[in-house]
């Protein structure tokens, strides 16, 4: 296949065939916190026909100059450590990663959550910050791999970006996207959860834990790829057009339908499903030890498998009234009261994924 580095294949007019057909694939897994996405990945991570690249822009959202993670971490200054943890060089780094995988003529796949490169300005549109906190202006990011003849510009001469990320439209257009989702009630009270099991803070309250955790950007998202790139993928009813890019991905389907989803996605990337990992050796106490606390909760489950684990759990089976009087045992009425004010938040996105889901 040709390289998608060239201008004139990444315009708008480009349909999402001719670009399936004419430029080497791009797999951008758009995973979200909690929803078994490490499993996704410890499954194609070893594929002969794939390059994988992991969190590029996390040291960028939490640590760096232009962090975008906001008071939901109680976060502090940056430290001189992260002054080089910015989205221009998380890009440029993404950037290089494609350029050798495609000259090994190899797919990358791209494991990245929306919500570590998320426009700010987009987020605030929904969460705004509170009174007196200054809204966080979004990074500048410019893909160096492109000639600004390929880009959109707009009556200033200025680079137009409509797509929900940092990064440049160009860029964007050139990903097929794995979104990943998982019923809320699951999700978000496991990020809660899990963050302050790893010694961790959180800010419950501040409007930065809503955006990082609801389904919107990943709806956001999904629209802008059927608009721009595969504008073909909303022309038929979800179920018999369900099985298309951008691929949307519920996390209890990856778990409990392991078998069809591995190869529905091997189909529609054109991977062999002999390369996909299916059993791998839990992860020794003494080998756990040696990851970062945070690390160690966050892949708890994965690290002490042996393979993929059925949840038994399913979109369609989960009682939110069931799982808040749950969450009021565990962290009190008023952390179960907004947890519960989150899940509701994002059902109407999640349910609308939901449809069009593999």
């Amino acid at each position: 296949m040709a390289s998608n580095v060239e201008p004139e294949v990444n315009g708008s007019s480009t349909s999402g065939e001719e670009k399936k057909k004419t430029t080497p694939l791009r797999i951008w897994h758009c995973s979200h916190a909690r929803t078994a996405s490490n499993v996704l990945a410890k499954q194609f991570r070893d594929h002969p026909q794939l390059t994988p690249v992991a969190y590029t822009f996390k040291s960028a959202f939490m640590d760096g100059p232009e962090s975008l993670a906001g008071e939901m971490m109680n976060k502090e200054a940056p430290t001189e450590d992260a002054k080089d943890a910015t989205y221009q060089n998380g890009f440029n780094h993404l950037t290089e990663s494609i350029i050798k995988a495609e000259k090994d003529n190899k797919t990358v796949f791209i494991k990245e959550h929306l919500f570590f490169m998320l426009d700010p300005n987009l987020a605030a549109t929904r969460y705004p910050p509170p009174p007196g906190e200054p809204q966080t202006p979004c990074p500048k990011v410019v893909d160096l791999t492109i000639t600004s003849s390929s880009s959109s510009t707009n009556t200033n001469g200025a680079i137009s970006k409509t797509n929900p990320s940092v990064l440049p439209d160009t860029f964007m257009r050139t990903l097929s996207p794995i979104i990943q989702i998982r019923h809320p009630a699951i999700s978000i009270p496991s990020l809660y959860r899990t963050r302050l099991s790893a010694g961790g803070n959180i800010n419950i309250h501040h409007p930065s834990f809503l955006t990082n955790c609801i389904y919107a950007w990943s709806r956001v998202a999904f629209d802008w790829y059927c608009e721009h790139v595969f504008p073909d993928r909303k022309s038929q009813h979800p179920q018999t057009n369900g099985q298309a890019w951008p691929i949307v991905l519920d996390g209890d389907d990856l778990l409990n339908s392991n078998d069809r989803v591995i190869a529905t996605i091997c189909a529609l990337a054109d991977l062999t499903t002999a390369g996909v990992t299916t059993t791998w050796q839990p992860v020794s106490a003494e080998a756990k030890a040696k990851f970062p606390l945070a690390q160690q909760r966050f892949l708890s489950t994965l690290q002490g498998s042996s393979g993929v684990i059925k949840s038994g759990v399913s979109g369609g089976s989960v009682d939110v009234e069931k799982e808040v009087e749950k969450w009021r045992g565990e962290f009190g009425e008023e952390v179960a009261g907004r947890l519960k004010v989150a899940v509701e938040g994002t059902m109407e996105d999640y349910e609308y994924l939901m449809r069009w889901r593999i």
